[in-house]
């Protein structure tokens, strides 16, 4: 069976064997695991990723429910002049 697709998870997924074409031409083919050695595995470095201030919003108060749009208040501090 041939199947044909842009969608690069289906075929890891169902294919025994993949070619990856461009422009018509075949580049390269081998099972899934033969094309993961072609590249060496990346280095990942994990970061601490801070709420947003929706985050913070939705964690307090929920999706709302009844089609309201969520209400935000900020306020600003302006710098004082005088000396603390």
């Amino acid at each position: 069976m041939l199947l044909t697709t842009q969608h690069l998870d289906e075929a890891e997924q169902l294919a025994d064997r993949i070619a990856i074409l461009h422009e018509g031409r075949i580049l390269v083919n081998g099972t899934l695991g033969e094309l993961k050695e072609l590249l060496p595995p990346a280095n990942v470095e994990y970061i601490k990723k801070q709420p947003t201030l929706e985050d913070i919003f939705l964690a307090l108060v929920g999706n709302a429910k009844d089609g309201a749009s969520p209400t935000i208040t900020t306020t600003s501090v302006q710098p004082s002049d005088e000396p603390r």
